[in-house]
């Protein structure tokens, strides 16, 4: 701990529902409850967040009680007119839910919509996609039908 108290953490993970995640600090991945997020402001925190805290102890162990500042990932983008990387894919979100953590991505007339699941959004740093948005995208079809593994945003420059 420094001496003011402050420690630096990144998010592992937050689920909005449940209310509560895990920020790694140093090599211990320490609890967060949304009563933090609450004070300083937030609804939500994602993977990859870089969070200065301050931590106390109770019962069960370590938990952050206070969120003095965070840093938000940067999702990866790029240029509108940017080149397709191998076995990678131009969309158009059709449809994207938050809450219920899932969306679909139409790939082109002759292909089936592509799943996209918010684990894999929050992964590339991305928290939400809206309709009609274009995207950059990685599919595999495990046997479910096709699910993008990789999503990349266009720049909004």
């Amino acid at each position: 701990m420094t001496e003011d108290g402050k420690r630096q953490g990144q998010v592992v993970w937050y689920n909005e529902r449940k209310g509560y995640g895990f920020v790694k600090v140093g090599g211990e991945e320490i609890f967060i409850h949304h009563s933090a997020l609450d004070q300083f402001g937030l609804s939500a925190i994602y993977p990859g967040d870089m969070l200065t805290v301050c931590i106390s102890e109770n019962d069960c162990g370590a938990v952050i009680h206070d969120i003095l500042a965070i840093e938000r990932v940067k999702p990866k983008s790029v240029p509108v007119d940017a080149e397709l990387r191998e076995n990678e894919v131009k969309g158009v979100v059709k449809f994207f839910n938050t809450y219920k953590g899932y969306g679909f991505v139409d790939i082109g007339a002759d292909k089936r919509d592509v799943f996209v699941h918010l684990r894999t959004l929050r992964i590339c740093g991305i928290h939400n996609l809206t309709e009609g948005q274009q995207i950059l995208l990685h599919v595999s079809d495990e046997g479910k039908g096709p699910q993008a593994t990789e999503v990349r945003l266009f720049r909004q420059d």
